[in-house]
């Protein structure tokens, strides 16, 4: 498989996991970690998380593999916001710092998205742009109020969706949600450009051997809320399984 990367590489992470599987990331933020902003404190810590593991035969052999490729992604975006939290010196009654967090885990042709907060991916297909991540915030005159964001508790609250992809398809990273259809119509004019904005990310998929669906439809899942708890006990399942969260 081959995805053509191009964006802004300084608010946003694009690291290859395996022959086959990317992981995409955009963040944005407020308050600090470790002397960082907290979105390039996160980042960072996402993109070493992903360098270290990735040393290990057992995520080598799974990364490839949608479900378990996920999963992984999951629990390592989980434990990343455990420790945001707990550097921060955050507690249940104010936030020091926290971030929304868009991640893209590109498995053969299936893109799973993870979203937390503000930030949002969307799949360009056929000439039209389509929102595939959730949305996490409230926008009031001046600023989002953010229902969930990484480092803002001990667990993460994640809004979990997927699409397939056809080869062509871009999948776009960006800062915000794009609320007007003419925000959508400039940003598809400038997808092909060598610098497609600050902090936008543009992953094209330019096909894969293995694959067998050689229509090029698009089809794309509905969020759908997913708790990192419940899925410890219960188990890996469906992704898109709806959970409740405690």
């Amino acid at each position: 498989m081959t995805l053509a990367i191009r964006g802004d590489r300084a608010t946003c992470l694009s690291v290859q996991l395996g022959p086959r599987t990317w992981l995409l990331a955009a963040a944005r933020g407020f308050g600090c970690a470790g002397g960082l902003a907290i979105e390039s404190a996160l980042l960072a810590r996402l993109g070493a998380e992903c360098r270290r593991r990735a040393r290990s035969a057992r995520f080598r052999r799974t990364i490839d593999r949608p479900q378990s490729a996920a999963s992984s992604i999951i629990g390592m975006l989980s434990r990343i916001s455990a420790d945001l939290y707990a550097c921060t010196a955050s507690h249940e009654d104010y936030v020091v710092a926290a971030a929304s967090l868009t991640a893209v885990l590109v498995v053969q042709r299936r893109a799973f998205v993870m979203q937390a907060g503000s930030t949002a991916a969307y799949l360009a297909h056929d000439g039209d742009l389509a929102v595939i991540s959730g949305d996490d915030a409230l926008d009031l005159p001046g600023t989002p109020v953010l229902f969930h964001a990484v480092g803002t508790g001990p667990l993460l609250d994640l809004a979990i969706s997927s699409a397939t992809l056809a080869p062509g398809d871009a999948i776009v990273l960006l800062d915000r949600r794009l609320r007007s259809p003419s925000e959508r119509q400039a940003l598809l004019a400038q997808l092909e450009a060598a610098d497609p904005g600050e902090h936008v990310l543009v992953a094209r998929f330019e096909g894969d051997d293995s694959m067998q669906d050689q229509t090029g439809a698009a089809s794309i899942r509905k969020p759908a809320k997913v708790s990192l708890l419940a899925r410890a006990v219960a188990g890996l399942g469906f992704l898109l399984a709806t959970v409740c969260i405690h």
